[in-house]
């Protein structure tokens, strides 16, 4: 017996779901990752304005300015905390991108003849439960979700779900 067009549904729309965490998170990582990038360029680059003022290279309201803009991104830095932040989301990402293999595997069982229709939507409920958990980590780690990067990565894994699927067809 093939399993039901409502179970087979309920697959299609978590398989594209976890495609597009998968996207989002890699993009939320490189986000911060190039943040957290710019903020330690940015403090290097004040502190090297700091130590060129102490030797007399630059004026003295250089050396305050430069001791402050310090005192400021340690600050930035420590608060963002961006570091942590991009383990989180590559783990995320990484926990996104099994899942969406094994969602794979299920949308493929779920298409075929001797399907098990209750078997599917079981293995579907797993999957949205580990789905939830991996994701519940950026709340976690205070990580704020971007709606313009989400939408950008639905778009993208849509796109490349559709034409997946249409290729395997044929």
């Amino acid at each position: 017996m093939m399993t039901t067009r409502p179970t087979r549904n309920a697959v299609w729309q978590s398989l594209l779901d976890v495609a597009r965490l998968v996207r989002y998170y890699e993009a939320m990582a490189n986000r911060h990752r190039r943040l957290h990038l710019l903020t330690r360029f940015l403090l290097l680059g004040a502190a090297a304005s700091g130590v060129a003022a102490v030797v007399q290279v630059l004026p003295a309201s250089v050396q305050l300015f430069a001791g402050l803009l310090v005192a400021l991104l340690v600050a930035w830095d420590f608060v963002s905390d961006y570091a942590n932040k991009v383990a989180v989301l590559n783990l995320i990402s990484s926990q996104c991108r099994a899942l969406e293999n094994e969602w794979r595997e299920l949308w493929a069982d779920a298409n075929a003849y001797d399907s098990n229709d209750a078997e599917v939507r079981k293995r579907n409920a797993e999957l949205a439960q580990e789905l939830e958990k991996a994701t519940a980590r950026a709340d976690d780690a205070h990580i704020r979700s971007n709606n313009k990067l989400n939408k950008r990565s639905a778009t993208a894994a849509y796109r490349v779900v559709e034409t997946r699927d249409v290729v395997t067809q044929h």
